[in-house]
């Protein structure tokens, strides 16, 4: 599965089946010094380290069914984030890493909310218009990318990170899955 680097570089956050079931684990970026984080019998994937590098948002089922959790980057002070809809994956982080935005399957259909880490809130920001899934900050904070069959076909559609003004951004040929926005160049 994807991973996701730490915001210096020098990490990778992953998740493998090496021992069984999907779990946590970092590793350097040359591959050593593997440290497992999580030891759940559930299956965890989907990490994604928060821009101050000192937690990793990730999915867990191990409550039955898969839930958004935070974590130290060492693995300590797991929390439960998410409790609503039956499917809640794909965690991303807001560049201030007050919010996290993840895809939710609710009433037969993935759409794409926000969890206000601050306010302990979520607010849904696509509805009614086929699957909305794999959101993605941008650095700035003020948009979110993401991919949706809402046309029939999935595609890379863009929004305000308050849902407003979602629109097609480019169409693919063969269609268009898990956008994600490259860093700010200084």
């Amino acid at each position: 599965m994807a991973g996701s680097w730490s915001p210096d570089g020098k990490r990778l956050a992953v998740s493998l089946g090496k021992d069984g079931n999907a779990e946590i684990y970092t590793m350097d970026m040359d591959g050593k010094n593997l440290s497992r984080l999580t030891n759940y019998r559930g299956i965890d994937t989907s990490p994604a380290w928060s821009p101050n590098g000192m937690e990793i948002a990730f999915t867990s089922d191990k409550s039955g069914n898969p839930q958004i959790y935070v974590m130290g980057s060492d693995g300590a002070n797991l929390r439960r984030l998410t409790y609503q809809g039956s499917y809640n994956d794909q965690p991303s982080w807001s560049p201030d890493g007050n919010k996290i935005a993840y895809s939710s399957l609710n009433s037969g259909q993935f759409d794409i909310f926000v969890i206000d880490l601050v306010g302990n809130s979520f607010q849904q920001l696509t509805s009614g218009k086929g699957d909305n899934q794999n959101p993605s900050w941008s650095p700035d904070g003020r948009n979110i990318v993401f991919s949706s069959n809402r046309d029939g076909r999935y595609q890379i559609y863009i929004m305000k990170s308050d849902g407003a003004e979602q629109r097609k951004l480019i169409y693919i040929e063969g269609g268009g899955y898990s956008p994600s926005w490259s860093p700010r160049i200084e």
